[in-house]
């Protein structure tokens, strides 16, 4: 989150699972890696944006993958501490977009509820 406005990133058209939709950045928490490293990591990876220290659960969730693998998401409120976006090769586009404007954009499902908990967090 920046100045009130969240960051979401449009996946490739080749993605598995939510290909050219849009959806918050985030990844894989690698084998022993703790919840917060891999949150900074993967943010880092695919943006290039640094997180502050104040990071806020918003929610945890199960989804079923195509594949049949359960996977648990877990969504977290960050403060971004720089906006020099560099795009890595998962994404095609990104916006910093108000809740008002959501519904602009063809996104992943849920994401209406997890931006709802989060400005109630803020």
């Amino acid at each position: 989150m920046k100045k009130n406005k969240f960051l979401i990133v449009k996946r490739k058209y080749s993605d598995k699972i939510h290909g050219s939709e849009w959806a918050f950045p985030g990844g894989i928490v690698n084998k022993n890696e703790d919840i917060f490293a891999a949150l900074k990591r993967e943010i880092k990876e695919e943006t290039n944006i640094d997180l502050g220290e104040k990071i806020e659960k918003v929610s945890e969730y199960e989804y079923t993958r195509p594949n049949k693998e359960i996977t648990v998401g877990i969504c977290f409120l960050c403060i971004a501490m720089n906006n020099n976006i560099i795009l890595n090769e998962e994404l095609t586009d990104y916006a910093w977009i108000t809740s008002d404007k959501l519904k602009n954009y063809s996104h992943v499902h849920g994401l209406e509820n997890e931006v709802k908990k989060a400005f109630k967090l803020k």
